[in-house]
């Protein structure tokens, strides 16, 4: 889960920008967000303070001088007798009287750090021993997070959703399903989420080599193709849906090949790595070095995460050309099992059809920095300026909200960077602006009420480049309930 609260405070910088018209445009403005205590931080903006979040178990409150936002979150089982499945519910509301968002989905598994969501599992149809070394570590894994040492039932639940056997544990890992949000009293949602699986004419699309046991080089473990979907239930049979297609590979989730929105817009979020050969092992090197073929002898499970970490994230177009793209450096030496310092550089595509730059976010351990680039085209007054300010927020939002896929599912535990990037503004809009969309965004981590208004204005200005005959696009996705397939799982007993 995203989470701006574990940052010690956020930097906002952008040249020649200001909160409140006035003449005196400072150069640089701040925003901060600073512990207080182990339970508080608080907000500030240009060093004055505008409010602060207190953590009370379950509870999240922020308070400022207009308004007061409280979000709670439950997490229960779904079967008393079972951890899992769990059903969250996070709820926020401003206060007094104000608006009220509530989330649900159900979470299938506990999501799991990037060397756990790799590992196998060891079938029923499997020789006696293969894989048997992977499934251990995995189920010891399950053992420190209070569970029982058995992935039993989790391949229960796995076969319930897709009919076959729990191959990697990347296929359940941290899933999220039968999702709904909702506006203030209304038991009617407005938005509807789900993980599903890539459906084609053979049946489930799989993806992927990994490395082998027993003197092979390689062996097929057909792991899954998902395809996490946001749908606008308001507007009846022509309700647009968000779709991001996406599988994992040697333990990683990699970017979504495909992205669609509603029946007829196609677009790519295409992934660079730090070094693909690395990463399936064939390498050879100091694992602290950061160039590539290393000289030496390097430890080959860190080495082949570090590498793994993602260079660029290139968005393209229905053509395949370039709209959007985030350059990242890491630093050469991260934590053993952590994603390090990072420098993003954010670059889209302007009116003119040049790619120009956005922003450009620090994430350290200290904190986050991150510098706007206003449009082109210097402001004549100071509102001008905020408002060119503000165009520019916005359009970095629309921009994360188009990769869900990468915000939810990245390195780290998926890219938990980006993660805590996208929490660092949606709280910074909700102070700003304390409404009820800005409110949606803190409460639901895919923007779920509107990354697809959001996703239309990113895409809207760029015409027929996103457009794509229907016959090009991935069919629909679905689960084995859905599907008149047999199941094929060979469970074993718990």
């Amino acid at each position: 889960m995203r989470s701006v609260l574990c940052l010690p405070f956020v930097l906002l910088t952008a040249a020649s920008i200001s909160l409140a018209a006035s003449p005196d445009i400072p150069e640089t403005h701040l925003l901060q967000s600073r512990a207080v205590s182990a339970g508080e931080r608080e907000i500030l903006i240009d060093g004055r303070r505008v409010g602060s979040i207190v953590l009370a178990g379950s509870r999240r409150t922020l308070e400022t001088d207009s308004a007061r936002i409280v979000v709670d979150e439950s997490r229960k089982p779904v079967a008393p007798d079972r951890p899992y499945p769990r059903r969250v519910v996070s709820v926020g509301r401003i206060e007094p009287g104000g608006p009220a968002i509530r989330q649900e989905y159900t979470l299938l598994a506990p999501a799991a750090p990037l060397h756990v969501e790799g590992l196998g599992l060891q079938l029923a149809t499997d020789e006696p021993g293969f894989n048997e070394e992977e499934h251990a570590e995995l189920r010891a894994w399950l053992e420190e997070q209070g569970l029982v040492a058995d992935t039993a039932g989790f391949e229960e639940l796995h076969c319930a959703e897709a009919g076959r056997d729990l191959t990697v544990w990347y296929e359940i890992s941290g899933k999220r399903v039968d999702g709904s949000l909702t506006r203030g009293s209304s038991m009617q949602p407005q938005a509807r989420f789900d993980s599903l699986l890539h459906a084609v004419e053979q049946g489930w699309k799989i993806h992927h080599q990994r490395l082998g046991e027993k003197g092979s080089l390689w062996y097929h473990r057909k792991s899954l193709e998902l395809v996490d979907t946001l749908r606008d239930v308001t507007e009846g049979e022509d309700d647009p849906e968000l779709r991001s297609y996406h599988c994992g590979c040697y333990g990683y989730g990699i970017a979504s090949d495909w992205a669609t929105l509603g029946k007829s817009r196609l677009y790519h979020v295409e992934v660079e790595w730090v070094d693909h050969w690395v990463a399936m092992g064939l390498f050879v090197g100091w694992e602290w070095r950061d160039a590539f073929p290393w000289i030496g002898i390097g430890e080959r499970e860190r080495a082949k995460r570090l590498a793994r970490r993602v260079k660029v994230y290139r968005l393209t177009d229905a053509r395949g050309d370039l709209f959007a793209e985030v350059a990242i450096q890491f630093s050469p030496d991260p934590p053993l099992g952590k994603l390090g310092p990072a420098t993003y550089a954010v670059r889209v595509s302007g009116l003119d059809g040049e790619m120009e730059p956005l922003a450009q976010i620090e994430h350290a351990p200290e904190g986050i920095v991150v510098q706007l680039d206003s449009p082109r085209g210097a402001a004549a007054t100071a509102g001008e300026d905020r408002a060119r300010w503000l165009t520019s927020l916005e359009r970095l939002d629309q921009l994360l909200a188009a990769m869900p896929t990468q915000v939810l599912r990245g390195d780290g535990v998926r890219d938990s960077h980006l993660g805590e990037i996208e929490t660092t503004l949606d709280w910074i809009r909700l102070i700003l602006e304390p409404s009820e969309d800005h409110l949606a965004d803190v409460v639901s981590e895919i923007d779920g009420l509107t990354a697809i208004s959001k996703v239309e204005a990113l895409l809207g200005s760029g015409g027929a480049r996103f457009l794509a005959d229907p016959s090009e696009l991935p069919l629909p996705p679905g689960r084995h309930s859905e599907s008149s397939g047999r199941s094929a799982c060979n469970l074993r007993p718990e």
